[in-house]
């Protein structure tokens, strides 16, 4: 939990939109998949104790029982890959202060062959914005392209989706 609240707290404008209380106006209470903006609120608190305190230590136990309660995974004392916890707060943060009060549905539209991978990624990024507009997605997310070939019919299928952790592999060999 440790490494992932430093990541959060010393990426400036994050925590400047938390401690300056930017975040109070965008809280999305309504949104199903967020959790009505406690873990919001919770994090500013987090911010405020972290970088207006006195204190030289700080203990995250409010925040770790409001993670712990929205994902009981969280809960106990158990150790976790911080990619996950950094994974659920920012998705929670996100659904928490998510913008887009309707999300609307929509399909990609078919594009035509030919059409330059400008406008595609383009196409696509706007419509992951019509339901996802947050200061997460503003700051952390991004999107790749994914090809993919088929050999047996050589259909090539190309999509550009969002993302916002990567995970990298470490190699196992020692470098000289």
């Amino acid at each position: 939990m440790n490494s992932s609240i430093q990541c959060l707290s010393n990426t400036f404008t994050l925590t400047k939109y938390f401690l300056d209380e930017m975040f109070k106006a965008e809280i999305n209470k309504d949104n199903v998949l967020g959790t009505g903006g406690k873990l919001a609120v919770q994090f500013a608190r987090l911010m405020n104790e972290i970088w207006n305190e006195e204190s030289p230590v700080v203990t995250p136990w409010s925040f770790k029982k409001i993670v712990g309660n929205f994902q009981p995974m969280f809960s106990g004392f158990a150790q976790h890959d911080s990619a996950e916890l950094l994974s659920f707060v920012l998705d929670g943060l996100h659904e928490d202060l998510n913008r887009v009060i309707k999300k609307p549905y929509y399909e990609m539209p078919d594009l035509l062959p030919g059409t330059s991978e400008e406008i595609c990624a383009k196409l696509s990024w706007k419509y992951h914005l019509l339901r996802n507009q947050s200061i997460i997605v503003d700051l952390m997310q991004a999107q790749y392209k994914s090809t993919l070939f088929c050999p047996k019919c050589n259909n090539i299928s190309v999509t550009y989706d969002p993302y916002m952790l990567l995970s990298l592999p470490i190699p196992m060999n020692e470098i000289d």
